[in-house]
């Protein structure tokens, strides 16, 4: 069963990531509320784009995607992700193998010093598994990020159509 979700899964945001890559035009959208502007989280980080896909009707994952930006001259490694919209949200990765696109859960996600990395479709991500109600365009959803040191971040996604993410 396990297995099967997370097939599920992978072939669903393989096909949504290739079917639908619109990243470059994120801040051209102009029918959503927050998700291109800038969230100053606090004195660290620094979020932009924060954004996750709508679901599919009967289908309970999704991915996000934002750019995080570490505003330290030390590194930040989050360790965990929680939402309260899915029963587990985890960082992700996409990458080739085999001539097919695969995922892989990632334990940790390294923001270097003065750096930034950006979650986007055909990289890493988040991914919401266990999705417990359809995610709607316009819907805004927090996420909690969390740092080794046990700080915590938190950002606000906003659900886009499934052709504009």
């Amino acid at each position: 069963m396990k297995k099967t979700v997370l097939s599920i899964a992978l072939a669903l945001v393989a096909f949504q990531a290739s079917a639908h890559d619109h990243s470059a035009h994120d801040t051209a959208v102009a029918d959503t509320k927050t998700y291109h502007q800038v969230q100053t989280v606090n004195d660290v980080l620094t979020i932009e784009n924060a954004r996750a896909k709508a679901t599919i009707p009967g289908v309970k994952v999704s991915a996000g995607y934002m750019k995080i930006t570490n505003d330290t001259d030390e590194p930040i490694r989050l360790v965990e992700a929680n939402s309260s919209i899915a029963k587990h949200t985890e960082f992700h990765r996409m990458f080739m193998r085999d001539s097919q696109m695969a995922m892989r859960k990632v334990d940790a996600l390294e923001v270097p010093a003065n750096g930034s990395v950006e979650l986007k479709p055909k990289g890493y991500h988040l991914m919401f598994m266990g999705v417990k109600e359809a995610l709607k365009p316009g819907q805004e959803i927090k996420v909690t990020l969390v740092a080794d040191n046990g700080e915590k971040f938190d950002v606000q996604l906003t659900v886009m159509p499934m052709t504009k993410y």
